[in-house]
């Protein structure tokens, strides 16, 4: 059958012709023409079958009928249910949806959407159940399942409100299924609320420890909360009940990557793929391992598919997009990010990396917008007011840019880059005092290595004439960013400012002498002209003393 699958036509054409022999048909399969008055046959020989068990064979004889005879609904509908007790619930969604448009039979039509939907569910086509489930729950009200199957569609699709009101329902119907609670856990979990999904996972396994969905809920909350050898566990006995659960092989692949064992979780989500290679939540998996590891190419391939699976998963769009912002990628991350904005114009995250990309191409006015959205949408999204900042800064917008980098810095008080703008902003903004503080603070971290931070420390130090301290970062600078005029000039100005008045008088000044006319000209070569600097070169560097 197909897939009774594709990977089984042979046996299935083996069987039929082995049929043929013993019946009198000719030997048939979905590639083999039969005449109508051959259906009736091969109806009674596919029941004859499934009275003596054996699903396969009556699959392939109802495969040879619609393969014939598209428009038999009726015999679609009786291939979806063989697929369905056999478990290819690919193939029993498609069978369903065929047959669905086939009959005119309100109860055949509910059995045809509910079981599209519970057969999708199976599939972790989440996309496909919400599609189908809301009719199916129309249809079928009171059947649990069919709620069960729809609140987990919607949960994975991001519509977490309907998401909680479909599993409340469900539980209404069913208040000791353990599949129920499951799905409450599930829909928690989906709104970012573990602590709430946590008791409903643990519920469900007291209630049937055979529920591997519940196991897998719950290992996810142990991930989640760096329980890694307990995710392991639970992801471990989910996959004991059910060796199809992709999402379990993607939990437990996470976990033995946290836990250092690379090869484990490779052989983990390379399951999960196998398993089903459209599983959107496997390849997100997939693609968050690769990324931990450091391979961001594979990383990017994998939340791409994932993305292309499920349009609706925001995590991987906001992955995808941090991948790009670390190799570089802006034009590729924003394109991303349009089409993000559309799916979810209230997240900050989309807007933030939106704005990235078309500072990139220097769109400065609308990344400014997009970064002040961001901000709006979540003020504790630190990056986006340093963003925001940084570039009301350049505008001149002094007094607004430094509320925006005082914020960033309030969020994360040791980040250099933010600490160095708002030192930058403080001081033209006259403010030296503060400027010299955050500086001092910013130029005293761990490696740091801003040239425009030094630099900027160094015209503080100068203004308040401690040209020795001042000339030492105007070097590290100039050493960090050989064409860095500011620098230049900085470190001329501060080499005059150390030479007495009627001097040079000591080899130190003929050095700073030497100095001095050096990086005037390289001031003036990078594009500080400063004709007062350029003067007292020009007098010392004839041998002048200062007056």
């Amino acid at each position: 059958m197909r897939s009774l699958s594709a990977a089984r036509f042979f046996a299935v054409f083996v069987l039929v012709i082995f049929i043929g022999l013993v019946t009198g048909f000719a030997p048939a399969s979905q590639d083999v023409k039969i005449s109508e008055k051959d259906v009736k046959k091969y109806l009674d020989a596919a029941e004859k079958a499934i009275k003596d068990g054996d699903l396969q064979k009556a699959g392939g004889f109802y495969l040879t009928i619609v393969s014939n005879f598209p428009d038999r609904g009726d015999v679609h509908l009786k291939l979806a249910r063989i697929y369905k007790q056999l478990g290819d619930w690919g193939n029993a969604g498609e069978e369903y949806g065929k047959a669905v448009g086939s009959t005119t039979v309100p109860a055949e039509q509910a059995e045809c959407y509910e079981g599209m939907t519970i057969a999708y569910a199976k599939a972790a086509n989440y996309v496909k159940v919400v599609e189908v489930g809301r009719k199916a729950a129309e249809m079928n009200p009171a059947n649990a399942d069919v709620l069960v199957a729809l609140a987990t569609g919607l949960a994975k699709t991001g519509a977490i409100t309907e998401a909680g009101e479909v599993a409340r329902k469900a539980l209404a119907l069913a208040p000791n299924s353990a599949l129920v609670h499951t799905t409450i856990g599930e829909a928690a979990l989906a709104d970012g609320k573990p602590a709430e999904a946590e008791p409903a996972f643990r519920k469900a396994i007291e209630l049937d420890a055979k529920v591997a969905e519940a196991h897998a809920g719950l290992a996810d909350i142990l991930l989640g909360k760096k329980d890694y050898a307990g995710a392991v566990a639970e992801a471990t006995k989910a996959l004991d009940l059910n060796s199809q659960l992709t999402r379990a092989f993607g939990v437990r692949g996470k976990a033995n990557n946290a836990l250092g064992k690379p090869d484990a979780a490779y052989s983990d989500l390379a399951m999960a793929i196998t398993v089903n290679a459209n599983d959107p939540d496997a390849n997100l998996a997939f693609a968050e391992v690769y990324e931990a590891q450091g391979n961001l190419g594979m990383a990017a391939n994998y939340y791409q598919k994932a993305v292309d699976l499920n349009p609706t998963l925001s995590g991987a769009y906001l992955s995808l997009g941090g991948v790009y912002v670390k190799q570089g990628k802006l034009q590729d991350l924003g394109t991303l990010m349009e089409q993000a904005v559309q799916k979810m114009p209230d997240n900050a995250q989309v807007h933030h990396y939106l704005g990235l990309s078309l500072e990139a191409s220097q769109q400065t006015d609308k990344a400014l917008a997009e970064f002040s959205k961001a901000v709006e949408l979540d003020d504790s999204l630190a990056d986006a007011h340093y963003k925001k900042g940084r570039l009301l800064r350049i505008q001149k917008q002094v007094a607004p840019a430094l509320v925006e980098l005082e914020k960033a810095v309030s969020l994360q008080a040791d980040n250099p880059d933010y600490l160095t703008e708002l030192g930058v902003g403080y001081y033209e903004g006259q403010q030296v005092d503060k400027a010299l503080e955050t500086l001092a603070k910013a130029t005293s971290l761990p490696g740091y290595d801003k040239a425009l931070g030094w630099a900027y420390y160094g015209v503080a130090l100068k203004d308040k004439q401690r040209f020795g301290e001042a000339a030492g970062y105007f070097q590290k600078a100039v050493d960090a960013y050989p064409n860095f005029g500011l620098a230049h000039w900085g470190l001329a100005w501060s080499s005059f400012g150390q030479i007495a008045k009627g001097c040079p008088c000591t080899p130190e000044d003929e050095a700073l002498v030497k100095t001095l006319v050096e990086h005037a000209k390289l001031a003036t070569q990078y594009g500080v002209n400063d004709p007062g600097l350029t003067e007292r070169a020009d007098i010392l560097g004839r041998g002048e003393k200062v007056k």
